[in-house]
């Protein structure tokens, strides 16, 4: 979409220049409409630039390793072959002071579970210092950038369970997997016997006892595609969450289930599952009291930086480091 805006804004720009300088009208005419012409020429030159280098000509970063907060660390795995792929990966030590969760509240409607909210609303509304989207969710469509679902604030509907603060959600689903959060801040995949203090889930395991989970070949599975990811380690200490760019072809083309799973094996986890991907894929963190900023590059139509409301968050509260 970038380059077919681009050539055409390129072709209105020659045609308003034209018309500025040779149409053979009273002066004032001439330069009104070719005025006409050439602003919106000019805005579409400089979008479908940057939409072009964006999606197509954009080069992957550099690689980086951060402490966040304390107890919050986070890591910007770049690799070239087989294909550019840019993995975010934050690694939560559920031991350290100050650590907690939130999921998004519910919102129960006759309509829905829950509203939709961008992962920046959520984070910026709650004041969490990190936050990524969680479940798979419905009703939803991608049509077009003026035709598309949810929107902020409608109501929509979570697959799998879901828990916030003690509250529940959504409902037990064949092929999902659960991620269960303790007011003790102890992160299982096994139903708690008590309450259901904080829950998101995925659509199945993509580790399982420290290997690749098995899963049936799929198209969408098997291809690079933008991608969110959630685990635990063995002790059950360290909380991992993974976001993976996609669908920009210089800069990260995503990755296949298999290459998430193997992310999350190489940084430690045990247990992990699939949470919703593709445009969906948002990972952010807080700079300061309500202002929030987006690590990753969101995938939304093809278009940089355009957030897709979704269902559900998990949000993390952290200190900030240490000296």
């Amino acid at each position: 979409m970038g380059p077919l805006i681009l050539v055409c804004a390129c072709g209105l720009l020659a045609v308003g220049l034209w018309v500025m300088r040779r149409w053979q009208v009273r002066r004032w005419l001439r330069w009104t409409c070719g005025g006409v012409l050439v602003l919106p020429a000019l805005a579409g030159c400089i979008g479908g630039g940057y939409w072009t280098w964006f999606t197509l000509l954009r080069g992957p970063p550099e690689q980086v390793r951060e402490t966040w907060f304390e107890g919050v660390e986070y890591t910007r795995e770049v690799r070239r072959q087989p294909r550019p792929m840019v993995a975010h990966v934050v690694r939560v030590d559920l031991e350290a002071p100050g650590i907690d969760f939130l999921v998004t509240p519910a919102e129960p409607s006759e309509a829905g579970d829950l509203r939709a909210d961008t992962v920046s609303g959520f984070a910026a509304r709650h004041g969490v210092q990190v936050a990524i989207n969680a479940n798979f969710f419905y009703p939803f469509n991608a049509n077009s950038p003026l035709d598309y679902a949810p929107r902020v604030g409608e109501p929509v509907h979570v697959v799998g369970r879901a828990a916030s603060r003690g509250v529940t959600y959504g409902g037990a689903q064949e092929g999902t997997a659960t991620l269960y959060l303790s007011p003790e801040r102890r992160a299982g995949f096994e139903p708690p016997a008590g309450t259901m203090w904080h829950a998101i889930s995925g659509l199945g395991y993509l580790v399982r006892e420290g290997a690749r989970a098995p899963r049936e070949a799929s198209p969408v599975g098997d291809a690079p595609y933008p991608r969110t990811a959630i685990g635990v380690d063995a002790s059950g200490r360290y909380l991992l969450l993974v976001v993976v760019d996609g669908k920009q072809r210089g800069y990260s083309q995503g990755a296949t289930l298999a290459e998430v799973a193997d992310l999350m094996l190489k940084h430690g986890a045990h247990t992990a599952l699939q949470l919703d991907g593709g445009g969906s894929s948002t990972l952010v963190r807080s700079e300061a009291p309500g202002r929030v900023l987006r690590i990753n590059s969101t995938s939304n139509f093809r278009m940089p930086w355009w957030e897709r409301p979704v269902a559900n968050h998990l949000g993390i509260f952290a200190r900030p480091p240490g000296p």
